[in-house]
Parts: C-alpha cells; structure tokens; sequence
C-alpha cells in the first residue's frame, strides 16, 4: 500500500511508526551529544552508530523493506532543525545530488563539486529514481511549524527546468503535516519547498535517503549505513 502510493504521488505519510519512548530516547541521544542545539548535521547516522541503532528499528526496517526488498543501506543522513530563532524558508526545489568518495568521469553524471569533505555530483537519471527519502519527525509538524509543501505526481516528471517551473508553478501543492513520530516518505524528484515556522516550536527531522541500486565503475558512497 505504502508502495503504491509513494509510486503515484511521490510521497505517503505514515503515523505512529515510532513510539513517544523511542523518540524520547533519539532526543536524549541528541541532548546529550550536543546535536540538540545544531541547525543542520550532515552524515549524522554514520558518525554516530548508537544513533543508529535507536532510529534502525524494526518498524523503520520493515517499510524500507516493503519499498524496497534489497535495500540494506543508508547513503545519506541529515538532522534537521528548525527552531524559532534560526529560521528560515527553503525554495521550491528537487533532490538531485549525491554524496561520494571521489570524483571519476561517468556517463550521464554531471555538475560535479568537489568539497573538503565530500564530492557531489547529480547521477543519472535511472539512480535518481531508484532512491527515497524516509524523513522522521521527532516533533509534531504543522503548517504553522514548517511543514512540507509538495507538488503531487511531480516526481513522474523527471529533471524539472525549475526556472521554467516557477513562470507557471503547475500542480496543486499539498501541506505534509506529520504527527511526532510518524514518518515522510518522499521520492527526491519531488518538487517540494517549506515556509518559516509560525508558531515558536521546532521542528526536528532526521532526513534518511535508500536504494537499492548499485553504483558504476567503483565509485563508493561518502556515508554507507548498512542495517
């Protein structure tokens, strides 16, 4: 069911997948780490394996495995917060970027940048595809608090000129408000953007990326999470 409605619409919420233990349990790992008071942690699964071992549960284990059978890895993790005092509003955009090793010539990827700590390059478009984005909440996210803002079926559309795009901005948008605990499931290609909050409480997310798809001619993955 999740599947499906994540193949039509490019995105499905799932409430309830993590109990309020297990979410107090992330946050007193992040408190106590000093995660707590940090705007954006890239790699945050990877750095820290007790955390993974508190976010792997079974239930998340058993939606990835219904999305994808063969997918036993993270490849991107990132904590996100969004608290009254450092706010802000992220434009309409696609996912359209990963994070490896090195950099190596390979067809159909392109628009490569090379950092101090990572490369990053867009894949084809097969790849592109191949990857979802499990998004959890560790608050409860409204439309006063940031909510997501997505283009239904926009995934289906491939690559998007987003100057084009924004002359004519079609499709309805739709406010993704997900209860603490419940998780986002998104397909990257989705065009999606978020507002300020509203109403002075955070808004905490662990951000995960899946595939089930291997990379070409050995490149490697910057963050690998097997689970």
């Amino acid at each position: 069911m999740i599947n499906s409605i994540l193949q039509d619409k490019g995105f499905a919420i799932h409430n309830g997948l993590y109990t309020n233990l297990e979410i107090d349990d992330i946050l007193e790992f992040l408190d106590n780490n000093s995660i707590k008071s940090q705007f954006g942690v890239r790699e945050i699964v990877h750095q820290h394996p007790q955390l993974a071992e508190l976010v792997f549960t079974p239930n998340l284990k058993q939606v990835v495995c219904k999305l994808a059978p063969d997918c036993h890895t993270c490849i991107k993790s990132i904590y996100f917060d969004k608290p009254p005092h450092a706010n802000w509003v992220v434009n309409w955009h696609q996912d359209l970027t990963i994070n490896l090793d090195q950099k190596k010539e390979i067809k159909n990827y392109k628009n490569w940048r090379v950092t101090k700590d990572r490369v990053v390059v867009q894949p084809d478009l097969h790849l592109l595809e191949s990857i979802f984005t499990i998004r959890i909440h560790l608050d409860d996210c409204t439309e006063e608090n940031g909510a997501l803002r997505v283009i239904p079926t926009s995934h289906k559309n491939g690559v998007i000129d987003m100057k084009e795009w924004i002359k004519y901005k079609t499709g309805r948008e739709q406010i993704c408000e997900v209860q603490k605990g419940g998780i986002l499931i998104m397909k990257p290609l989705l065009l999606h953007a978020s507002r300020r909050t509203e109403n002075q409480q955070s808004r905490r997310v662990l951000h995960l990326e899946f595939t089930d798809q291997q990379l070409p001619d050995g490149i490697k993955w910057k963050e690998k999470v097997s689970f």
